[in-house]
């Protein structure tokens, strides 16, 4: 697919957006590793893809002096390959975008909250694993945006036991050859790139929900070393996980000799 033509396509959905709130498209040059679209209006607004990570995301910042303050907030990122990705993926990222636009004050707030990265790579949370799941089973799109409406904070576990799993299993039991190689190329993606809660949700709560057949299918394209833990997390199934108990403080003498005194 062509990559410029994908990207013109979600910019156009958003200027038509932000076109009707008196957004301005501003002039400005792409180049060979990133593709750049900008909007400002009362706030900025920047669509940014990056050719070596094939991530797209949506970013805001406020203006000062007519000109963006370059605080810029990322508030939605998607992984997008023009290789294996098709006009069914570009919409869904156009159609996000917008729903973003238009909730923006409450997703920026969401995002702010969010920042849990210990490094650059681990950005993928289980907001960005679930609309990343919409590609494969378009009904998830109605409950990420309600779920997102009702809750100050996604709750990607919750989310993933009662809305993703129950609806991606029969996708993955009937899916082709072909369909399933293009899943677990991506959900391998998202585990190399997810962050603890990301990780957790694929290995403990999508694959261990899986017959071992669908599972064997689910991780075929697992680099070696992500399919040998996701193979040991399946020990797990059908196990109860005791909570950590919260150590005891040790006490000093002198407080230990001033507490039997007070008996």
């Amino acid at each position: 697919m062509d990559v410029i033509k994908a990207f013109d396509t979600i910019s156009a959905k958003v200027e038509t957006v932000l076109a009707a709130r008196g957004f301005k498209k501003e002039d400005v040059n792409s180049t060979e590793d990133e593709l750049t679209a900008l909007f400002t209006g009362d706030c900025a607004y920047t669509i940014i893809y990056y050719m070596d990570k094939k991530r797209i995301v949506l970013r805001s910042c406020d203006m000062q002096d007519n000109e963006p303050d370059n605080k810029w907030k990322t508030i939605a990122t998607w992984i997008f390959d023009p290789e294996t990705d098709t006009n069914r993926e570009v919409d869904a990222i156009g159609d996000d975008f917008v729903e973003t636009i238009q909730g923006a004050k409450q997703t920026a707030a969401i995002a702010e909250k969010k920042k849990r990265k210990k490094d650059g790579d681990s950005n993928v949370d289980p907001l960005f694993f679930s609309n990343r799941m919409v590609n494969f089973v378009p009904e998830l799109r109605e409950d990420i945006a309600y779920e997102r409406s009702h809750y100050a904070e996604f709750r990607g576990i919750t989310f993933a036991q009662e809305k993703i799993v129950p609806k991606l299993k029969p996708y993955i039991e009937k899916a082709s050859d072909k369909e399933i190689s293009k899943f677990s190329t991506v959900l391998a993606d998202l585990y190399k790139s997810g962050d603890l809660d990301t990780k957790g949700i694929i290995t403990y709560i999508l694959l261990n929900s899986l017959e071992q057949k669908d599972f064997e299918r689910a991780v075929s394209e697992f680099p070696e070393n992500n399919r040998k833990i996701a193979n040991a997390a399946r020990k797990l199934i059908g196990k109860k996980i005791k909570p950590e108990k919260p150590k005891k403080k040790k006490k000093n003498l002198m407080a230990a000799t001033l507490e039997n005194q007070q008996r």
